[in-house]
């Protein structure tokens, strides 16, 4: 076949004309160091960060995470609630899609939300979803997962219907478990659904490979609603558990952003690359976790006499030195609605004075030189964690208490929480939602896996209950409180700090804005 030369080369100038510049280049990529190995990117299945940071960029829920980690519309165009807050009608965008084409239903959401609480699923974060009407019932096994209160009023329709008043519902809706399957996907799949060739996602990115403990690259999905305002083509995720290693990827240029830097390199970084450090200063709480269920953790007083043992004033101020907390309770300050108040009594001894109330405590237990408490501390091996780990062991001693160290990859260390199998554990929580019962709540029975400690006690149980269906945000308050103080009494945990996100960010990166989720989805990055 002939053509003229000339009209072709004219054809290929005003498609090129036509394509968005964004389209164009294929050398848009970002290198984000993001902590440990994702062991899914299911968002049902999913528990750390880490995997929630990767989530973020693939999937989007009702809402999502906007710049700042506030809440911003996802597939909601509008919604409505009931006169008493109960009743929640979602119309969903008509122009959101599948990474395969076909659009995102309200028939998604119901499964997504099925999915989740039907204990096949064995979902981690299920707890999370009790506020929903039948929820607890349909996660225990007692109903089936059709009489959850999330039904289709029609293709776009969805209505959720709630036990109780939500204030934070809406910002509930960004975490990842609220987000809806590709169901006809999961059905030709099955578990096979979350790999990178059989994957369909509805965020601004898609999955394009996955090399384990290498990379997970990421690619643009052209279907987005606003792709147009997305301009990286493609990010790719790195682990990054050692910081040191991280810091000298970032300066060589191998990574765009890491999520930490080395503890005893701030002063450095600091003087040396100011504008290149982040932070975030979050909703979050590290502590240590006790198991109840064994002996002699059981033993409140037991408990009390280790909280007692460690000098917070040193890990915080001496060994981080990033402008952190002290923490004295278990949520932290900036929760909406909820007074902050440091409730451990002993606060206001000396360290001194609280290694000898820790003895004479251990002494009464049976504890001495001769029979010292003895015990393995398991910990996050990532980041910084063995220096404050060494620091607890060293500071434990004080008290007449031997401690053995095991380090562990952080989410190998999360399913020994999440089985039971330890004595104690190095543990911290992110706020999923910035109420006060975000944190309790991980002390309830009802939480499952998430009480790592199994701890029980149900005086507490019914008190975060009562607040959670009061109307009356004071007297909600109130009871809340009640609960996290007898949670202290109990010390079931011992609470070390209020900590923050610290991360690398490149000098020449925009829109990167601090917020106390410390999720930075990619969709808002761009170069300056």
């Amino acid at each position: 076949m002939k053509f003229n030369f000339n009209i072709f080369n004219i054809l290929i100038v005003i498609t090129f004309l036509l394509i968005p510049l964004n389209v164009i280049s294929s050398d848009k990529i970002l290198h984000r160091g993001n902590g440990a190995e994702p062991d899914t990117l299911d968002p049902h299945l999913a528990t750390g960060h880490w995997e929630g940071s990767i989530i973020n960029d693939i999937f989007v829920g009702l809402f999502t995470k906007g710049e700042d980690g506030s809440s911003i519309k996802g597939s909601v165009d509008n919604y409505s609630k009931s006169d008493n807050g109960l009743v929640y009608t979602f119309n969903l965008r008509k122009d959101h899609f599948w990474s395969d084409g076909i659009k995102v239903t309200a028939e998604d959401y119901v499964n997504g939300f099925r999915r989740v609480l039907n204990p096949e699923t064995a979902s981690q974060y299920g707890s999370l979803l009790y506020l929903i009407k039948n929820a607890y019932d349909v996660n225990s096994g007692k109903l089936k997962p059709e009489s959850l209160g999330v039904k289709e009023i029609s293709e776009f329709t969805l209505e959720i219907t709630l036990n109780y008043p939500a204030p934070y519902f809406e910002e509930l809706l960004t975490h990842y478990t609220t987000y809806p399957i590709p169901s006809h996907i999961i059905n030709k799949y099955g578990k096979e659904w979350i790999k990178p060739k059989n994957i369909v996602t509805n965020g601004p990115y898609k999955l394009k490979s996955w090399r384990a403990h290498d990379h997970i690259s990421l690619r643009r999905n052209q279907l987005f609603y606003d792709n147009e305002n997305v301009w990286y083509n493609e990010v790719k995720y790195y682990p990054t558990e050692d910081n040191e290693a991280a810091l000298r990827r970032f300066r060589a240029g191998e990574l765009d952003i890491n999520s930490g830097y080395p503890e005893n390199r701030t002063s450095w970084l600091k003087k040396n690359m100011p504008n290149n450090i982040k932070i975030d200063n979050i909703l979050v709480v590290t502590y240590l976790i006790f198991n109840t269920q064994l002996t002699p953790f059981d033993d409140p007083k037991v408990r009390r006499a280790v909280s007692l043992s460690i000098d917070r004033d040193v890990i915080v101020n001496k060994i981080r030195g990033f402008n952190e907390t002290i923490a004295w309770s278990l949520v932290p300050k900036g929760i909406k609605n909820y007074d902050y108040e440091e409730l451990i009594e002993e606060r206001v001894l000396s360290q001194e004075e609280r290694y000898l109330l820790a003895k004479d405590i251990l002494n009464e237990s049976g504890y001495n030189e001769q029979n010292p408490l003895s015990f393995s501390l398991k910990y996050r091996q990532g980041g910084d964690q063995k220096k404050h780990m060494v620091a607890i062991q060293s500071m434990l001693r004080n008290s007449g208490i031997n401690v053995v160290l095991e380090g562990y990859e952080p989410k190998v260390l999360y399913n020994y929480l999440r089985t039971g199998d330890f004595q104690v554990g190095d543990a911290g929580w992110i706020a999923d939602f910035n109420d006060a019962s975000n944190f309790l709540f991980l002390f309830q029975q009802s939480s499952g896996p998430l009480n790592y400690g199994k701890y029980k006690n149900p005086v507490f149980d019914n008190l975060v209950d009562e607040a959670l269906s009061e109307l009356d945000v004071e007297t909600r308050a109130k009871k809340l409180k009640e609960a996290e103080n007898i949670l202290i009494k109990d010390m079931p945990f011992a609470p070390i700090l209020f900590g923050i996100s610290r991360w690398l960010v490149k000098e020449d990166i925009a829109g990167w804005k601090t917020n106390y989720s410390a999720y930075h989805p990619t969709r808002f990055l761009r170069p300056k």
